[in-house]
């Protein structure tokens, strides 16, 4: 920016930066990343016109705000300075940490899963086979060792195909 500002409104500026998305959002849609940053350097070049006509020699905050008011009053005003909306958002950028932390979920699941459910089945249905040896209990004891077993493998097997 060509025009002096304070302190404050420098601090202001940055603010209004930060909540460029929500101040530019459209119904219509979403704007590219390139739309977005064209967008940006417009903005902040009507900023500048609009805080050249002010006759402060320093701008204030408040006036920032202002005149940052009146840019994005314009934006909506003018049908988006031209910019067409898309209908797709852009794809949202995971973290290092919450793409590790989705990844280790069906881990995390199968544990449970086989420690716990699984495990608490088995034990169920062997000491119920163990009490009463009759067919009914001991199928039912085979069925739970063959699901524990059963869901294992097909973990295994599935994530050994990524």
């Amino acid at each position: 920016m060509k025009t002096p500002l304070s302190l404050e409104a420098q601090q202001a500026l940055t603010e209004s930066q930060k909540n460029f998305r929500d101040d530019f959002a459209t119904s219509r849609g979403f704007f590219t990343e390139e739309d977005e940053k064209a967008l940006r350097a417009l903005a902040l070049e009507k900023l500048d016109q609009v805080l050249i006509q002010k006759d402060s020699a320093v701008i204030s905050a408040s006036e920032l705000r202002e005149a940052w008011h009146f840019v994005v009053a314009d934006f909506h005003h003018h049908k988006y300075w031209g910019f067409n909306p898309t209908l797709k958002p852009r794809p949202k950028v995971q973290s290092e940490e919450k793409r590790i932390f989705l990844e280790m979920l069906p881990y995390v699941w199968v544990i449970i899963q086989s420690s716990i459910i699984l495990k608490t089945a088995v034990y169920y249905f062997g000491i119920r086979s163990s009490n009463e040896p009759t067919t009914e209990n001991r199928v039912y004891l085979i069925l739970a060792l063959l699901t524990s077993a059963g869901t294992l493998i097909f973990f295994a097997w599935r994530k050994s195909r990524k």
